[in-house]
């Protein structure tokens, strides 16, 4: 291919690169190929010492060569038969190489095949459209071949119209934007979950990552978490027998869609929820955006990263009051005795969620003569023992119904209790019940 305004050759690398770099910042990005003759463009033999060389300076450079600094605009692919660099188009025109005290010296933009120094009216040009600069998520998509049949499946559910201009999908009248990316079938990032033994990160009981329309992520998550809060039950002779879940169901969703509608995509990091014995921990990449500070948004004032993904989230009502999560958190732990803890720093928001029913001296209670007692039911074949002992014979639906799980859940529990002789299998067909031997 020919050099052109998107395609750079060079055979070298020199201090005049900074100027074609600045040139595909300010205008619609580009790619550099390094090692290559001018000429011909017929690659050059370059060494494994020599990439590394390149890839050393470049990276030094992207911290102190340019003006402002482009945070994840330059990518380096050392590795590639020819070294590659990509340069995306900058949100914070106009960018320029920096002297000493990142002073801008030199603002430049692509002309054709060539970086040229820009005019007093093109930087002007570019500082007015800076002014109102639109965020990540209101940017050109950089796929845009995208299907939603996850998000259309929302719509459908919560009975909205699925059209992509009222939902602020698109960055021009045909051109879908970075939000419509993140809500579309292709969406690249993923969101990692785990679950430990105990009150470290020292053994695992289950990890799984998800990934997808990041709507169908906030619903597979939820769901997953759901399994996985279990519910205290106290039987004190009362009427009605006292359930608790750890988790308030209110704390758990803020915590969730907050962690989505607010993080930081240009961070290359990904949404982590790691479930301890006593806490559920959701990590956030990217702090609080606007300088404000924690007691602010405890306070209810907002700092929209994600105007735009704030916008589907909320017309698909998976927020229901902007700006009151962290208080909702609060009120949905007021009648216990502990509370949401919050941890900020300057690339990341975490959400700590204390699990009200953990207990180091709680013992699990099978024994059904006992009136009072106190029993942790979830996902576990325990649990399915204990609900065979209180109420006798049980369907797979009436079990199903008391642990709120799937029927494969059941299935699968019931199946290893049969094999080890503990449960029995009474009837066929519809008829089918189990009891405890």
């Amino acid at each position: 291919m020919n050099e052109d305004k998107r395609i750079e050759y060079k055979s070298e690398l020199t201090n005049k690169l900074k100027r074609e770099i600045v040139s595909f910042l300010n205008t619609k990005g580009g790619t550099i190929f390094l090692g290559i003759d001018d000429q011909t463009r017929k690659p050059l033999e370059v060494s494994d010492e020599q990439k590394h060389q390149w890839e050393e300076k470049i990276n030094r450079w992207y911290t102190n060569a340019f003006y402002p600094t482009p945070f994840s605009l330059i990518d380096i692919y050392p590795n590639e038969d020819i070294f590659t660099i990509k340069v995306k188009a900058g949100r914070h025109k106009p960018y320029a190489i920096a002297s000493e005290g990142f002073t801008p010296k030199g603002v430049y933009i692509r002309y054709g095949s060539s970086a040229v120094r820009a005019t007093n009216e093109q930087i002007k040009r570019m500082l007015q459209q800076n002014i109102g600069n639109d965020e990540f998520d209101s940017e050109m998509s950089p796929n845009q071949d995208l299907s939603f049949r996850s998000l259309q499946g929302r719509a459908n559910y919560k009975d909205v119209e699925f059209n992509v201009k009222a939902l602020h999908m698109l960055k021009e009248s045909d051109i879908y934007n970075n939000a419509a990316f993140l809500v579309s079938d292709q969406n690249p990032t993923i969101t990692k979950v785990a679950i430990y033994q105990g009150l470290n990160v020292m053994e695992f009981r289950d990890k799984r990552e998800i990934s997808g329309s990041l709507t169908h992520q906030i619903d597979e998550l939820l769901h997953y978490i759901q399994l996985n809060n279990h519910t205290k039950i106290k039987i004190d002779g009362a009427p009605q027998r006292h359930e608790t879940k750890d988790y308030p169901d209110t704390a758990i969703r803020e915590a969730i869609v907050n962690a989505f509608a607010h993080r930081d995509y240009l961070l290359h990091s990904n949404i982590k929820i790691e479930i301890f014995d006593n806490r559920m921990e959701i990590l956030s990449p990217g702090g609080i955006p606007d300088g404000l500070t924690l007691d602010e948004v405890k306070d209810g004032m907002t700092a929209v990263r994600n105007p735009q993904l704030v916008h589907i989230l909320d017309k698909l009502k998976y927020i229901e009051n902007y700006g009151t999560g962290i208080r909702r958190m609060y009120e949905a732990y007021q009648d216990t005795n502990q509370s949401p803890d919050f941890e900020v720093r300057p690339n990341s928001f975490k959400v700590i969620l204390p699990n009200v029913n953990y207990n180091n001296d709680t013992k699990n209670v099978i024994d059904s003569k006992v009136k009072d007692s106190t029993f942790i039911l979830g996902l576990n074949e325990e649990s399915v023992l204990y609900i065979l002992s209180k109420n006798g014979r049980q369907t797979r639906k009436e079990i199903q119904q008391v642990l709120r799980t799937t029927p494969y859940h059941v299935r699968k529990l019931l199946s290893g209790l049969i094999k080890k002789g503990k449960v029995r299998k009474v009837g066929s067909s519809v008829n089918t019940q189990y009891e405890k031997r």
